[in-house]
């Protein structure tokens, strides 16, 4: 159906579209797989040198990062699955990935032949770690990359597969490594200094806190950092060679008497001066493990964040270490955005919800003139004016820019040639967002082009009354983000809908997009123990709903945790949330007989407030003006 066709009575036309998508979703459907075969042969014959009967591919890198360099991305490799969460492991006679319900459908695609996909989170579909004590026999040898893994997480398997007498075996060169010839080099970007009027707190001042905090451990302690985005904040340091997140590869140790940085020498060439007057000395990456090691000799006892690789902790013996919880010292500290930090983020979501409305008023006007704007094409046009801003960096995610049924994958990959077309029958779902230097973004909005259907405007009101539960939720000190998950699904438990990914996420200061230990989840952040949410900490609120080769709905804004006042203020202190985000929120989709006259005033006092804000930062854009006077 071209852009420009007449349409038949709006009945006939919602059945001639829904036949259309569901035909356009089974035609997509297909697999858009890679062929794995010599690729698994080549690994397998590893195996057989190696006597091992599994091979463990994780998705992290050495520094359990989310996003990973692409000389790190492993998994993806091995299997031709691009999603940023899952386990592959390779027996001798099969191929199995394990992931959750985010990515069900992608991996589905884009596995070939070789794999079985475990839909983990499905009823009687066990994950990993089970899966491999029962698929193996006896004396059976399982093999992984001692950097690839958690200590945590390697001690625990090693116990459950020894239950069922399988040997867990740490190998000294990765076997995936070992067979990858077309291995893509690391990236060079240089380090650069986060200077102080974005940072806040310098980090000569960061590293006397923490060894404020090791003097009440007691004598001869030592802290190793492993995660990219905590040595990056506690040295005010920045870098490119992530995808997404300016950070670079490293460690860290901190004593009482030294601060020692592990990279390569190329990346820190220009903040050689600033390192030197903080002071931390600078050593080749790979020296952390003789430093580990000597240190464990001088009788040191050092401490790792959770997720630390056994690798590292094995340097150490596990006797001279203690494996810290994901709310350490250093991730609470991070987490807990100073002054400065907090104002940066308010002017970045300020800035780029100028941008937003820019680019929805242009999209807006073509998709009402009747052109054929794609997935790819609106996405791309969004990132050209972000970029215009002084202070932008790079993108914090791959956009997700979706229509029709590609909106139901909660992380579709948009690809970069043959998207398709925005239609007029489904909703739009932008989910995208900016690293500026001043705060890092992440916002979600669904639109319609068309005429909604009932069974949309349900979902997307649902939705939105979750989104907005959580939005004005007021609660004592000391609560977690797990204990606020419910208020965004109760909404949508109403009517039997439900979303299989967390409801928000924390979020850096110019760092990483999805910030642990805190969020609103059963977890709260990843974290094994839901952390309280405290002052200062940046969240998302993203509830959604995915109707399966139909559509998908998501509304996602970032939220500052700040101390409020109440009628009694009964127990102390009293917590809610700060709007950050400035986009307004779409009502096109709004069954507003659903809705109570509490959400009907939040939602006209945030677009209110969005308009009033950004009416002066687009006023030299008459098409953005008329867009925002209608929201």
């Amino acid at each position: 159906m071209g852009c420009l066709a007449s349409r038949p009575s709006a009945a006939a036309r919602a059945v001639d579209e829904k036949r259309a998508l569901l035909a356009e979703w089974a035609q997509e459907n297909v697999k858009t797989y890679t062929d794995t075969s010599a690729r698994l042969s080549a690994l397998r014959k590893q195996l057989a040198a190696e006597k091992l009967d599994a091979y463990i591919v994780p998705t992290e890198d050495a520094h359990a990062s989310e996003y990973t360099a692409p000389c790190d991305q492993r998994r993806e490799f091995i299997s031709g699955f691009t999603g940023s969460a899952g386990m592959a492991i390779v027996l001798q006679d099969s191929a199995h990935l394990f992931t959750d319900g985010r990515y069900h459908i992608q991996a589905g695609q884009q596995l070939d032949d070789n794999w079985t996909l475990h839909k983990v989170g499905r009823p009687g579909v066990q994950d990993w770690p089970e899966w491999l004590c029962g698929a193996l026999q006896p004396n059976s040898r399982v093999g992984i990359d001692a950097t690839l893994i958690a200590y945590s997480t390697a001690r625990e398997l090693a116990a459950s597969l020894a239950s069922s007498q399988i040997q867990l075996c740490y190998v000294p060169e990765n076997l995936v490594d070992a067979v990858w010839t077309s291995r893509p080099a690391p990236v060079l970007n240089h380090v650069y200094e986060h200077p102080l009027k974005y940072a806040g707190v310098p980090a000569a001042d960061k590293l006397r806190d923490l060894r404020a905090w090791l003097q009440k451990q007691g004598q001869d302690r030592a802290y190793v950092l492993s995660s990219l985005d905590e040595i990056a904040w506690l040295l005010n340091l920045r870098g490119a060679s992530i995808p997404c997140n300016p950070v670079f590869p490293a460690y860290a140790v901190v004593t009482q008497e030294e601060a020692a940085l592990f990279v390569d020498a190329r990346l820190v060439r220009e903040v050689s001066g600033y390192l030197a007057a903080i002071p931390v000395s600078v050593h080749a990456y790979e020296d952390v493990w003789e430093w580990i090691r000597s240190l464990r000799s001088s009788g040191m006892h050092l401490y790792f964040h959770e997720k630390a690789s056994a690798a590292l902790v094995d340097a150490a013996s596990e006797a001279q270490a203690t494996i810290l919880p994901a709310a350490s010292v250093v991730a609470l500290a991070k987490a807990r955005k100073n002054e400065t930090e907090q104002n940066g983020l308010r002017a970045a979501y300020m800035r780029d919800g100028a941008a937003w409305v820019r680019w929805a008023a242009w999209l807006d006007e073509a998709m009402a003139r009747g052109a054929c704007i794609d997935e790819r094409q609106a996405a791309d046009r969004f990132a050209e004016i972000r970029r215009e801003d002084p202070l932008y960096a790079m993108e914090s995610y791959d956009a997700i820019s979706a229509t029709g049924p590609n909106a139901a994958l909660p992380h579709y990959e948009t690809p970069q040639e043959h998207s398709r077309v925005i239609d007029r029958a489904s909703p739009y779902l932008n989910d995208s967002g900016a690293q500026y230097h001043d705060g890092t973004i992440d916002t979600t909005r669904t639109v319609h082009f068309g005429t909604p259907s009932y069974e949309q405007k349900r979902a997307y009101t649902r939705v939105l009354q979750g989104h907005s539960a959580l939005a004005r939720a007021r609660f004592p000190a000391g609560t977690t983000g797990a204990q606020l998950d419910m208020l965004a699904r109760q909404p949508l438990f109403q009517d039997g809908y439900n979303y299989l990914h967390g409801t928000g996420h924390g979020i850096g200061s110019f760092l990483n997009v999805h910030e642990g230990p805190y969020g609103f989840s059963s977890s709260s952040g990843g974290s094994k123990t839901p952390v309280a949410l405290e002052e200062g900490m940046a969240v998302s609120d993203e509830p959604g709903f995915y109707e399966e080769g139909e559509f998908g709905i998501r509304i996602e804004s970032v939220f500052l945790v700040q101390k409020l006042g109440t009628f009694r203020d009964f127990g102390g202190k009293w917590l809610g949330f700060e709007l950050l985000t400035r986009v307004p929120i779409n009502t096109k989709m709004i069954d507003f007989g659903l809705l109570s006259r509490d959400e009907k005033v939040w939602l006209r006092l945030h677009n209110e407030l969005v308009k009033r804000d950004l009416l002066p930062m687009v006023q030299h854009d008459p098409r953005a003006v008329r867009w925002l006077r209608r929201q």
